[in-house]
């Protein structure tokens, strides 16, 4: 009896932070080893521009709120799995490099609310490059490469050699 209210009592002791890593997965910037986040701490609003950020594995934003840093993957949506929003490409469907990329209403229909095909579906390639199925693009980081806390995350032709147009490695690799 005593061993039954042990396990119970040590179940009640699991932390937020344990509870927040077993719901996803981060995904780790292999150049700066930092996260892909949703700005604001947390970030969980419609439009919420994504960005580099320190990786928050304890679960817990500097804040003491839940991290916005844990996604999930399934049917070729990449979903927040503290606000069950999914990776977006601004613009409807957005395709052209440069493009932002934000959280937004899981389009699950297939469709955008203006009835373009959905601009969220993403193909995770074992060399580490997340590739938006509807533009080809990958996710990458603005400043090339871009490294630091903040920089904004956006849509950009595949670096596929593994290096940027100025010769400096690729920023668009990943980590799951």
């Amino acid at each position: 009896m005593q061993r039954l209210l042990a396990i119970a009592f040590a179940a009640l002791l699991v932390s937020p932070a344990a509870e927040a890593q077993q719901q996803g997965r981060m995904i780790v910037n292999t150049l700066s080893g930092k996260c892909l986040d949703v700005s604001g701490a947390p970030g969980v609003n419609r439009g919420a521009p994504l960005i580099l950020y320190d990786c928050e594995r304890s679960g817990i934003n500097p804040n003491g709120t839940p991290s916005d840093q844990f996604w999930i993957f399934s049917g070729g949506f990449i979903r927040n799995a503290l606000s069950g929003k999914c990776i977006d490409v601004a613009g409807a469907p957005g395709v052209v490099n440069g493009a932002k990329l934000q959280l937004w209403d899981c389009e699950t229909s297939g469709r955008s609310a203006n009835g373009a095909a959905t601009d969220q579906l993403w193909t995770l390639r074992p060399d580490g490059f997340i590739v938006n199925q509807t533009s080809g693009k990958c996710i990458d980081v603005s400043g090339a490469p871009g490294v630091g806390n903040g920089a904004p995350v956006q849509l950009w032709d595949c670096e596929n050699s593994g290096r940027n147009p100025n010769g400096s490695v690729t920023d668009q690799r990943w980590r799951f």
